[in-house]
């Protein structure tokens, strides 16, 4: 099946996605409201379509974010490890998984197959940080954005916080360089 590529461009506390052809799919913003991180994700019309506010369990050391779709029921992305390397989210029958890999990458499954892979590897550029995405289906792409405008809210350098890099997955199939 041929992969689909996407772009993610970085800059300040906002994210926006991109086809091939540079056309703007969807933007994201994060930012620090009453004490908590949170991140709104907007539509081509400037519609809030979601809204996520992160939170750290400190009693289980794990992450999890709270996203609110707009006129829908409440989701939680939550890690299921503590080095925080593995996070889950339940979307009516389907469960998503994402897994962050060495070297800045990220694989994104459903239903336990592979749908996305990022690589968050940035050309040595000041102005540019630019991920890369693969898909295997356009369709995905609402929830892959949405899922890593999760990982990214309140990150405000692109390295890992993750200091070793034991406690990352392995990258079991490569899809993209």
């Amino acid at each position: 099946m041929e992969k689909i590529n996407y772009k993610i461009d970085h800059s300040n506390n906002n994210l926006k996605a991109y086809n091939n052809s540079d056309t703007l799919k969807y933007k994201a913003s994060w930012f620090l409201e009453f004490g908590k991180t949170t991140s709104e994700i907007y539509n081509l019309d400037n519609e809030i379509i979601y809204t996520i506010a992160k939170k750290f369990k400190f009693w289980k050391w794990r992450m999890s974010y709270d996203i609110s779709p707009k006129n829908k029921e409440s989701l939680v992305l939550i890690s299921s490890n503590t080095a925080n390397s593995i996070f889950k989210l339940q979307l009516g029958t389907d469960f998503y998984e994402v897994q962050i890999h060495y070297f800045q990458k990220q694989s994104i499954f459903k239903n336990g197959i592979k749908i996305a892979e990022i690589n968050d590897a940035f050309a040595e550029s000041f102005e540019e940080n630019t991920s890369n995405v693969l898909l295997l289906n356009s369709e995905d792409l609402e929830i892959i954005f949405l899922l890593y405008t999760c990982l990214k809210t309140g990150i405000v350098n692109q390295k890992s916080v993750i200091k070793s890099q034991k406690e990352l997955i392995s990258l079991k199939e490569k899809w993209g360089s």
